[in-house]
């Protein structure tokens, strides 16, 4: 299972201060099972860092470290390694976990805990013992606990399990995917996305979603279809086509392109027909208003459209798509509007290219491609 060097080791940093979490030990003694340059990374920090040093990084754990420093003090991601200089080492390290805890977000503590989408190299489907299937590189059959999955097309189904069983699908950056669940639903997932649903389906059919994806419900009156959504927010379909939207951590975004679907949520309830869309901020009543298909699902192609929109929002999708992490160097930039699209298929430099000719905007790349950073015109 392909996953990023600098996440293992920033784990590493963690488990060697003491102040690794539960869920992320869990998550890293299964990288180390599981995948064996995990257990190469961890042995080479071990056996670089020597008793003397582990004794004097937990006693300088700095308590309050400004922010913009974060990453600043690990290792160029092009290089993909740790520099361990000696003197110098336990500062680097307490700075990196130190800002590490301050960032990371608050999870439910759950064992094993979801290896982290950005982790991911490829798709992995996490099943409930822990394991994981690798997909989305050649056609498979992988038989675990008795549960058959099949890859094929780019296509996942598979057979057997029950329903108390639960998996989740990571879609890292970059990435999309295609599920068909037991039912017969079909799902396409977006990227940085992730999927909880059932192994099978028993009384009813229900999933979570944290992220986009688009469903093609199987028609089943007897048994409704209910993916639940952040902030308590929920969606209730008989057989039908939507699609479903979380990427923005303050919107629950569900749009109906097939049948009928009912949003549930802390608000009440709302209808949808086709070629409405509900737009959902908690504390408020969802807004129900039309949209154009071509434009708001253009992603199944792998065409992000922006009309009018600010590069701020733009800087999002281009992360999700590309893996890098983008800066805004001007408060001007953040709030210019921009209409134009982005092909996932196409090199990033392509729309930074098209960015840079109808903008004032330039762009460079800095660590090793892995940040990207806009800035104004040179007058």
């Amino acid at each position: 299972m392909p996953v990023d060097p600098e996440y293992i080791e920033q784990l590493v940093l963690e488990e060697i201060t003491e102040s690794i979490s539960p869920e992320d030990q869990a998550i890293l003694q299964q990288l180390l099972e599981q995948e064996p340059e995990t257990r190469v990374i961890r042995d080479r920090i071990y056996a670089q860092l020597g008793d003397s040093q582990f004794a004097a990084l937990q006693e300088n754990l700095p308590d309050i470290l400004p922010v913009e420093n974060l990453f600043s003090t690990i290792k160029k991601r092009k290089q993909r390694k740790i520099y361990l200089v000696t003197g110098s080492m336990a500062t680097i390290l307490a700075i990196t976990v130190s800002i590490w805890q301050v960032m990371r977000p608050v999870m439910q503590r759950v064992t094993p805990a979801p290896i982290p989408s950005f982790a991911l190299k490829t798709v992995v489907l996490q099943l409930p013992g822990g394991q994981v299937v690798s997909l989305g590189s050649r056609p498979q059959q992988t038989v675990v606990d008795g549960v058959t999955f099949n890859e094929r097309d780019g296509k996942l189904s598979w057979s057997g399990g029950n329903s108390s069983q639960l998996a989740t699908l990571m879609v890292p950056p970059g990435k999309d995917y295609t599920v068909q669940l037991p039912d017969g639903t079909e799902m396409l997932v977006n990227a940085a996305t992730s999927v909880t649903l059932p192994l099978a389906f028993d009384k009813q059919r229900e999933i979570a979603v944290n992220g986009e994806a688009y469903l093609t419900v199987a028609s089943n009156p007897e048994k409704p279809f209910r993916v639940q959504l952040p902030h308590e927010a929920s969606v209730q379909v008989l057989g039908t086509a939507f699609n479903v939207n979380t990427y923005d951590s303050s919107l629950v975004q569900v749009a109906l392109t097939q049948g009928a679907v009912k949003m549930l949520t802390a608000k009440g309830e709302m209808l949808l027909e086709p070629g409405t869309v509900a737009n959902y901020q908690p504390g408020l009543q969802p807004v129900k208003t039309s949209f154009d298909e071509d434009e708001l699902l253009s992603w199944r192609s792998g065409i992000y459209r922006f009309d009018n929109m600010k590069v701020s929002e733009i800087a999002p999708v281009i992360e999700r798509l590309y893996n890098v992490k983008v800066i805004i160097g001007d408060p001007a930039i953040a709030n210019m509007r921009i209409t134009n699209f982005i092909n996932k298929h196409d090199p990033l430099d392509n729309f930074l290219q098209s960015l840079s000719h109808i903008t004032s905007i330039r762009y460079r790349f800095e660590n090793g491609g892995s940040t990207l950073r806009l800035l104004p015109s040179i007058q």
